[in-house]
């Protein structure tokens, strides 16, 4: 396996990171101490009311740009491991991205996956204030940061080396921590003051200016997803700018109503009316209503109750009149279509995103949105003779591996349902090379790639043509990384013979499931 997990006790993990680095030379070394380990410092100069409305994007592609950032390290070859050491029970957060390090790592090479586990210890009850420090920090902060720390507190240099470590110039627990620690709001202020705090520690302040400080866009995306913790902490820092005046109040309205709106996975149109009145009646700039207008119309359109969905146009067409960009406008059509699609008013769907296609004519900056429509407009006109034109409309336009990925396999379906096989054959091999380019994929083109080769490997297989039919069925499953011995077991069967390459990826795809399965198992494990 390429995976070990190693519960130590907690004075002997330092050694044991010493040796791992030792031995496999290149180590890529994460701490997960109380935080995502992928979470980075980063200059949030997006304004706090959009930042919270794309907080659960933002989040995503945070994750996205540190596995896009290992997949680079990996591909340089040669003998590397990714080390997490972790403080306490890993989260869901943690797991994911040990499983997408896993999928990551170059076969062939010795290139491995490890996790330290703390094994609970006992550290002395002198040192809490130290530990209440860290914890307020999100379990680590700069040495430089810590050291001012403990000059501006006189602690004893023995005592702090009974409660810390370092690891990679960061100040850390020497163990876990399960006891209560002395929080204050004294020591939170004093910690945000110099550090990016996660919102559990800004909560605590209560001074609103600093609150405001630390409501990043890093903060949001961080809380993102996690109950009401956006909301509540807007709503706090609203009701202090209401009560001392210390910030703006069109500043905290705009962002309270974000987040009221980032926290929720489904709205009623009736709130969202009063959220939108209540926006203008607060002064809310108008961009800030337009988000906020899209966003709901957003959750609306995916409703599953057609009364609510009814909603989502009146959100999509008052964002349209407060002058969002070009993109949101489309992107607001196409939700809308989304919304009479579910009613089935087919015609109200494809009127609306024919609407947004002529707007987008001649604008090459909305790739995106521009192969969406044409790829969903398809779909509605499924079985007319312009289907398939739309769906080639979409392919000439998609200019990166997202784009292609949305459209490809529907192409290729139709297309061969048309009899035309060798431009299927032309629009999956630029699909792979476009895959094969990029820095990093996620699951839906790893999805879109199989789907597109397994469906030309089934139509040569059904001509006869089983050497064909094999090389696409290896395409799709060499590129697959998630781990599927089943699914190569089911090609083999329907191939009725088993090449050296496909039992070749069998046995890798074997060790990644074995793998996967076992980084799944920390959550057990922590239950």
């Amino acid at each position: 396996m390429s995976v070990t997990v190693l519960s130590i006790e907690s004075a002997w993990i330092p050694g044991v990171l010493a040796d791992l680095r030792a031995r496999h030379g290149q180590v890529r070394y994460y701490l997960s101490a109380g935080r995502p380990v992928w979470l980075r410092p980063e200059d949030d100069t997006t304004d706090l009311s959009t930042a919270l409305l794309r907080c659960h994007d933002d989040r995503e592609a945070r994750l996205r740009k540190e596995v896009s950032a290992v997949r680079s390290w990996l591909a340089e070859g040669g003998e590397r491991a990714v080390v997490v050491e972790m403080f306490g029970a890993p989260t869901h957060d943690d797991v994911r991205f040990l499983q997408e390090c896993r999928m990551r790592l170059v076969r062939g090479e010795a290139q491995s996956v490890t996790v330290l586990r703390h094994v609970l210890a006992a550290l002395p009850v002198e040192g809490d204030e130290i530990l209440a420090m860290l914890k307020l920090a999100g379990g680590a902060v700069p040495e430089r940061e810590f050291q001012q720390w403990q000059a501006q507190h006189g602690w004893d240099e023995a005592l702090v080396h009974a409660v810390t470590s370092t690891r990679d110039g960061l100040r850390t627990w020497a163990a876990p921590v399960a006891r209560p620690l002395p929080i204050t709001p004294e020591l939170a202020a004093e910690v945000a003051t110099t550090s990016r705090v996660p919102l559990e520690t800004a909560a605590l302040i209560t001074d609103p200016v600093l609150a405001l400080r630390a409501f990043t866009a890093g903060a949001a995306a961080e809380a993102a997803g996690r109950g009401r913790v956006l909301s509540r902490y807007a709503g706090n820092l609203y009701r202090r700018a209401l009560k001392t005046g210390a910030i703006p109040h069109a500043t905290a309205a705009a962002a309270y109503l974000a987040a009221l709106v980032a926290d929720r996975r489904r709205v009623s149109g009736p709130l969202a009316d009063v959220v939108l009145r209540q926006a203008a009646r607060w002064d809310v700039a108008p961009d800030h209503r337009a988000m906020l207008a899209y966003s709901l119309g957003q959750l609306l359109a995916k409703d599953p109750d057609p009364a609510q969905r009814a909603s989502a146009a009146r959100c999509f067409a008052h964002a349209r009149e407060l002058d969002v960009p070009l993109a949101q406008v489309a992107a607001s059509f196409n939700g809308a279509a989304l919304a009479l699609y579910r009613d089935r008013d087919l015609t109200g769907a494809v009127t609306t995103m024919r609407t947004a296609l002529d707007l987008l004519e001649g604008h090459d900056t909305v790739a995106d949105q521009q192969v969406q429509l044409l790829t969903n407009l398809a779909k509605l006109r499924r079985g007319t003779p312009e289907a398939v034109g739309l769906y080639r409309r979409a392919w000439g336009i998609a200019d990166d591996v997202a784009n292609a990925t949305y459209v490809a396999a529907d192409l290729v379906r139709v297309l061969l349902e048309a009899g035309e096989r060798p431009e299927a054959e032309a629009v999956a091999t630029r699909l792979l090379e476009l895959s094969d380019r990029a820095e990093d994929t996620g699951q839906a083109t790893e999805k879109a790639v199989s789907a597109v080769c397994f469906r030309l490997a089934d139509q040569h297989l059904a001509d006869g043509a089983t050497a064909e039919a094999g090389r696409w069925y290896l395409a799709g499953i060499s590129r697959m990384r998630r781990g599927a011995p089943d699914v190569v077991d089911a090609v083999m069967r329907n191939l009725g013979e088993q090449p050296a390459a496909l039992l070749e990826q069998r046995a890798a795809h074997a060790l990644v499931a074995g793998d996967l399965l076992a980084l799944r198992g920390l959550l057990a494990g922590a239950a």
